[in-house]
């Protein structure tokens, strides 16, 4: 009897390499694969040619109202696609844009859910309050939608904990997230190119490399940067883009601060060697966010052994996994004293540094893109 013919729309507007890593691997299963994205970001394993893309609008995340702009248009674009183009596909929703999955009211595909930032939780973070009505609507639908699933996939306990108020906690898988490339390992400063070409090889530094944006706790560095300024080995390195990128900047300039510095993103072929040039590497979350969300560059980080200094509230799965498996520290809703220490601590102890920084890339070994898609199937 011939085998039915299996199809698969991916949908993630801001698309990177743990989309493309579920994409390549849904080849083994299904007939046709498609990707929607508005922007896709490659590191080292780029899209498979099969795969088929279908572009839709960028995500910007300049203001709130470019954010949900910017989602609203891909909604209703992928509307317009589930009602005329893709009648019978499979259908993976990300929650990038968060109203992908609101499609599923409309339409009959069957569907699965990853969870990267759970919604309406995520809401208050651009000031949008419990109390308020479309955070209650927003809760009736996922009501609604999320029992219909196939699977909700998710990326933490923490996470899972939040959807369990939709969904029964049978339905809710929890896929470890993985590192982007296997070229993300230890580089010593002398051999690192970034390093070079910067003049920061006897720089001890102070890492943020990722989205700067409103969920990330970031203004707390400059402070430290501040009470740090009489030592002039430390730097604090900013490398990317967001909404608080330019707030940022500002505070380093009222402050007339020499030991900041901030970059674009870095192409692929660099990213290896700037994120190994952390001394410590940074993780940064809004009390809000903390328990909506468990940051990708994490698994990043302790792929290239640096170890971590987190800021996030209390209880969350970052706090477990930094705790659990001693590669960091994790300072609760930021304080200015304790995140000091650390970094004077590991500036001052090479061996306390040397055992962090062997945890950290021990444990990201755990961590492999395949055995995490098996949930997938």
């Amino acid at each position: 009897m011939k085998k039915p013919i299996k199809k698969i729309l991916i949908v993630n507007q801001n698309s990177g390499y743990l989309t493309i890593d579920v994409a390549n691997t849904f080849l083994k299963e299904y007939n046709e694969v498609v990707l929607m994205y508005g922007l896709n970001k490659v590191t080292e394993r780029p899209l498979d040619s099969r795969v088929k893309v279908h572009n839709t609008i960028v995500y910007n995340r300049t203001t709130v109202l470019t954010r949900l702009w910017t989602w609203g248009i891909c909604t209703i674009h992928l509307s317009f696609l589930l009602a005329w183009k893709y009648r019978g596909f499979n259908v993976l929703y990300y929650t990038n844009p968060p109203l992908s999955y609101f499609n599923a009211l409309l339409f009959s595909n069957p569907f699965s859910v990853v969870v990267f930032d759970t919604y309406p939780n995520a809401l208050q973070l651009i000031g949008i309050k419990p109390h308020t009505l479309i955070y209650k609507i927003w809760k009736l639908i996922n009501r609604s939608v999320f029992p219909k699933a196939q699977k909700i996939i998710t990326l933490s306990q923490g996470m899972k904990e939040q959807l369990l108020d939709y969904v029964h906690h049978d339905k809710v898988k929890v896929v470890s997230i993985w590192p982007g490339s296997d070229k993300f390992m230890p580089i010593p400063k002398p051999q690192n190119s970034f390093l070079k070409e910067h003049e920061w090889e006897d720089k001890f530094i102070v890492l943020y490399s990722g989205n700067i944006g409103i969920g990330h706790q970031l203004e707390i560095l400059i402070e430290v940067a501040d009470q740090l300024q009489c030592d002039d080995k430390i730097l604090f390195l900013f490398i990317g883009e967001g909404a608080k990128k330019s707030l940022l900047q500002r505070l380093v300039k009222e402050r007339g601060l020499i030991n900041v510095k901030f970059l674009t993103w870095q192409a692929a072929d660099i990213l290896p060697y700037s994120l190994a040039a952390a001394d410590i590497a940074v993780v940064a979350l809004e009390p809000e966010a903390t328990h909506a969300s468990l940051p990708s560059k994490t698994l990043n980080y302790l792929a290239v052994g640096a170890p971590l200094l987190a800021i996030g509230s209390s209880g969350s799965e970052l706090e477990y996994l930094i705790n659990q498996n001693r590669i960091g520290f994790y300072s609760k809703n930021g304080k200015t004293e304790e995140i000091l220490n650390y970094i004077k601590t590991i500036l001052a102890n090479s061996s306390k540094k040397a055992e962090l920084s062997a945890n950290a890339f021990q444990i990201s070994k755990q961590y492999n893109y395949l055995q995490s898609l098996e949930y997938l199937f």
